[in-house]
């Protein structure tokens, strides 16, 4: 399937993928914990990433990125979403790539 064959939405994501690997391997590299002050850090560099791409829309852009209606914590400890359903896309997009690099 060529990207242009995808919707919009669908191709932030997979152009997101591999910006988090990238990012989450930098981390893993140098063995940091995901913590929430990194997860945050991270998903500001695949937003700004993202955003520097002529061709996606910002409104696409945003919606992968983490609202303030969730509040998530910004300090220094493990990141942990208990039983949560609603983990904003880029969180669970970094979470999952973070727990599945070795």
């Amino acid at each position: 399937m060529r990207l242009t064959d995808m919707s919009e939405f669908d191709v932030v994501i997979a152009r997101a993928e591999p910006i988090i690997a990238t990012i989450v391997t930098r981390h893993r590299t140098k063995q940091h914990p995901l913590t929430w002050r990194l997860i945050h850090s991270i998903e500001g560099e695949v937003l700004d990433e993202l955003n520097r791409a002529d061709d996606l829309k910002p409104a696409y852009i945003n919606l992968i990125k983490h609202s303030g209606i969730l509040n998530y914590p910004l300090n220094d400890d493990p990141v942990d979403f208990g039983k949560s359903n609603a983990i904003a896309c880029a969180f669970a997009m970094i979470y999952e790539a973070y727990l599945l690099q070795k």
